[in-house]
């Protein structure tokens, strides 16, 4: 689904974050991409989705195919419209609008059948239903990444990019934010990768995981088969 092929990028043209990045994901995974802080994880979902540039990043070698489309130098707005939806750390939303006018604003991006799909995003986050007249300003940290995955899902996107969902939550709601994506990918066959630090629950529920430092791709492998003490390894360095 998505062919990430021998990819660097470099910011302000002189810094280094990503060198020759493969990175691969088949339709219907939950993929985990785990890192250190300044890993380049983040960097390498701006590739994606065209995000760079607004940093003054740029990719400086590769391609990136998504559903046999190459992407390079494509307009954000067009990656999401091919069906890319990309959920960045901040929980970036319209804070003086309600959680529903919210939803609505995320709808224009694909606005045929957005009544379907509100009423399918309150069945996956029912708490945003029973305050969807409430102003996103006022929302809990929880809260408001339900809101920012709630907005990606009016989208009708077929790859759900999520950078560090759990930054910052409880512990409870970190369970509660995984089992959601757990029960999308079971429910909607939803291809999802998800960039952590490290979450335990996300090695249960992934089925296939890269390991990023210093910019590059130091491990691959079924997320049941790591080696935990080469990844310590990674972390510690």
């Amino acid at each position: 689904m998505l062919d990430v092929s021998r990819v660097s990028v470099v910011y302000d043209r002189s810094i280094v974050a990503l060198e020759a990045v493969d990175f691969k994901v088949n339709k219907g995974d939950i993929v985990a991409l785990l890192g250190p802080n300044g890993a380049g994880k983040s960097t390498l979902m701006k590739a994606v989705t065209g995000m760079l540039p607004f940093e003054q990043g740029e990719v400086m070698d590769g391609s990136i195919r998504f559903e046999d489309v190459v992407l390079d130098g494509a307009h954000p707005a067009t990656i999401a419209r091919r069906g890319i939806a990309f959920v960045q750390d901040g929980r970036q939303c319209f804070r003086n609008l309600t959680i529903q006018e919210n939803l609505k604003a995320a709808a224009l991006l694909q606005p045929k059948r957005s009544k379907e799909r509100l009423d399918m995003v309150f069945s996956y986050f029912p708490v945003l239903k029973e305050m969807h007249e409430r102003q996103a300003g006022f929302l809990s940290g929880g809260q408001l990444q339900m809101l920012v995955i709630a907005m990606a899902l009016m989208g009708d996107p077929k790859l759900l990019l999520l950078d560090e969902p759990s930054l910052g939550l409880s512990p409870v709601m970190v369970q509660a934010v995984f089992d959601v994506v757990e029960r999308m990918h079971k429910e909607l066959g939803m291809t999802v990768v998800v960039a952590e630090q490290t979450v335990p629950r996300l090695l249960k529920m992934a089925n296939d995981m890269y390991v990023l430092s210093r910019g590059s791709v130091v491990m691959h492998s079924a997320p049941q088969a790591v080696d935990e003490a080469a990844l310590q390894r990674v972390y510690l360095s």
